[in-house]
């Protein structure tokens, strides 16, 4: 679907990308304004969310004529003043709804009263806050154990040694997924943790750790990560170093790193996808605006990722039946095409 012009969007970037509680809802109205507020580094991840969402606003302000949809997005590249700075300015501006993926938020929490006074509904991405009007949720620490049992799973039985890469100190999401990866290591015996350390959602810092754990632990057989984006340096810095053999499990359902678990060696990925994230933003938000009553703790559907022939194996050796698997194909359709699930026909 076109897109309309950059400055009906407002898209605003950084120079790096290119640059009352649940039942809240306003008045429906001739205009929406949308923006979303992102904590991290440009990565694919934040690139296809960026995508979705502005595809995602071009559909439903084509589909709806009768209401200006508009929407902006922030990025703070890691920096928690920048965020914050960027978050009081956006308050200021005073648009109906925020989303904001919090660095910390603890910090943030001041700042959500004031656009609640402002009437602004403020949705927290990933991590959630009781304080928000809405929590836009992912269910990390099952997502986590999910990815962590797998590796039980698939790791043979023999001794296993895993490197986690984390998120950011102080993010909610990131740590929630930390401990559900270090929940489902605990079910089997083989597996040992050798290292975790933050990569603070950083590809660059990812790309280091890489290195240098590639040096220090030349029998390492996997590599975990709370994000996709770890994946990518973790994956080239293996196959630059002559490293065949090393696994790895993310995080994200970024497509280029899906592709990789037919013939690769990623074995497990958790099916987010910035895509239909994107998607589901818009489409919460006007869901919201025309006067919808969503759950406060709003929990965005993220099965695990396995290939056909690993999701067998697994359940061979134990894998609960039970848990939600997309297999690869099935994976890779529904990350790119979020608008089958959250476009303008799914609240028509």
């Amino acid at each position: 679907m076109a897109l309309k012009s950059a400055t009906k969007l407002g898209i605003a970037l950084s120079a790096t990308m290119g640059a009352t509680m649940g039942s809240t809802a306003f008045a429906a109205d001739d205009a929406l304004d949308i923006v979303f507020i992102n904590d991290g580094h440009v990565a694919p991840y934040h690139v296809a969310w960026l995508s979705g969402f502005e595809d995602a606003i071009a559909a439903y302000d084509e589909a709806f004529p009768d209401i200006e949809i508009t929407g902006r997005w922030l990025s703070a590249e890691g920096s928690l003043e920048k965020m914050i700075q960027q978050t009081e300015v956006t308050i200021n501006e005073g648009p109906d709804v925020m989303f904001v993926n919090a660095i910390n938020v603890d910090a943030f929490e001041p700042l959500v009263a004031q656009a609640q006074a402002a009437g602004i509904t403020w949705i927290a991405v990933h991590s959630p806050m009781d304080s928000a009007d809405y929590s836009f949720t992912l269910g990390d620490v099952t997502n986590g154990r999910n990815q962590g049992l797998a590796m039980c799973a698939l790791s043979g039985g023999e001794p296993y040694k895993v490197a986690i890469m984390l998120g950011q100190a102080g993010n909610p999401s990131g740590e929630a997924r930390h401990a559900g990866i270090l929940e489902g290591i605990s079910a089997c015996d083989n597996v040992e943790v050798v290292a975790e350390q933050p990569a603070d959602w950083d590809t660059v810092k990812a790309q280091t750790l890489a290195e240098n754990w590639l040096t220090q632990f030349p029998d390492l057989d996997a590599i975990s990560g709370v994000t996709d984006g770890y994946m990518y340096p973790s994956i080239a810095i293996a196959a630059n170093s002559g490293n065949t053999d090393i696994q790895f499990y993310g995080y994200d359902g970024d497509v280029p790193i899906m592709q990789q678990m037919e013939n690769g060696n990623v074995m497990a990925d958790i099916l987010l996808s910035g895509t239909r994230e994107g998607w589901n933003f818009v489409q919460m938000a006007y869901r919201i605006h025309q006067g919808e009553e969503l759950d406060q703790l709003y929990d965005f559907f993220t099965p695990l990722v396995l290939t056909e022939a690993n999701h067998a194996k697994a359940l061979e050796n134990g894998f609960p039946e039970d848990v939600t698997v997309y297999h690869v194909d099935q994976a890779l359709d529904v990350a790119a095409h979020g608008y089958l699930e959250f476009g303008p026909d799914s609240v028509q």
